[in-house]
């Protein structure tokens, strides 16, 4: 009879040690499902390789910290947190960055992830590239279901993402006008093009910060502090033809800007 008590107390135990390493995984199974679908409402949704500017939009229904997000355009990586101040984004929210990467204009590939961990799968959010395909991180995107081997957009830039977030590869990327990308701007320039003055007017008083401008060779042509709370007029009559960048520095952080000077 005492064998028998044993024997049952020895059942129980193992069940419930079975129980609580089921329940153990079940949790983190859970949580890991959550966060890889937390991150995946987050994807490219803009960019611009002429003047390394990217757009991310979260198209999930919770906010999303993508201060600990990376950009990767192999072999050259930047973090988030380092190139904007919002780094919290609410559902349905769009934030432009200016990237601290460069980018190919004619032929290049972008990859978004969660972590500094560019060669896992599980790390990419996501991913595109235009001009050919073959790009280093193009394997990882196909593994990780975000890109399609082999394929590539073939559209002149900037890129938009024209899918409703759960949508993904080349079909869903087009070619994006420059008043739209900078619709969700802190600023604007007109005219663009401009053969005499450029105005930069901005959203809200800027106090302090500086203009600096630079041609398509990288070369500085032109800087100032702000000194206007809303507007700055900068006379480019004299000024080479040509596509200049536009980099605006203040409290708030950076973005850059392009104007085609006729």
């Amino acid at each position: 009879m005492l064998n028998k008590q044993i024997t049952i107390n020895h059942l129980n135990t193992n069940i419930m040690k079975k129980n609580y390493t089921l329940r153990v995984l079940i949790t983190a199974v859970l949580v890991m499902v959550f966060t890889i679908n937390i991150s995946a409402q987050v994807r490219i949704s803009k960019l611009d390789p002429n003047t390394n500017s990217v757009a991310l939009k979260n198209f999930g229904a919770s906010a999303v910290d993508i201060s600990g997000y990376w950009f990767c355009n192999f072999p050259a990586y930047g973090q988030v947190s380092s190139m904007t101040a919002t780094t919290m984004l609410n559902p349905g929210e769009e934030v432009y960055i200016a990237s601290s990467i460069n980018f190919a204009v004619a032929d290049g590939e972008f990859g978004l992830y969660n972590t500094n961990s560019f060669g896992s799968s599980s790390a990419m959010i996501d991913y595109m590239q235009w001009g050919s395909a073959g790009h280093q991180r193009e394997g990882i995107a196909v593994s990780a279901g975000v890109w399609d081997a082999g394929t590539f957009i073939n559209v002149a830039p900037p890129f938009e993402y024209t899918g409703d977030g759960s949508e993904n590869g080349v079909a869903f990327w087009s070619t994006l006008g420059i008043d739209d990308f900078e619709q969700g701007s802190s600023l604007k320039l007109y005219p663009n093009p401009s053969n005499s003055i450029l105005n930069i007017e901005f959203n809200s008083a800027v106090t302090e910060g500086a203009i600096e401008i630079f041609d398509i060779l990288g070369k500085q042509v032109f800087k100032q502090s702000i000194t206007s709370d809303n507007l700055t007029q900068i006379d480019v009559a004299d000024w080479k033809t040509g596509l200049y960048i536009v980099k605006i520095s203040s409290e708030s952080g950076e973005e850059t800007k392009r104007f085609v000077k006729q």
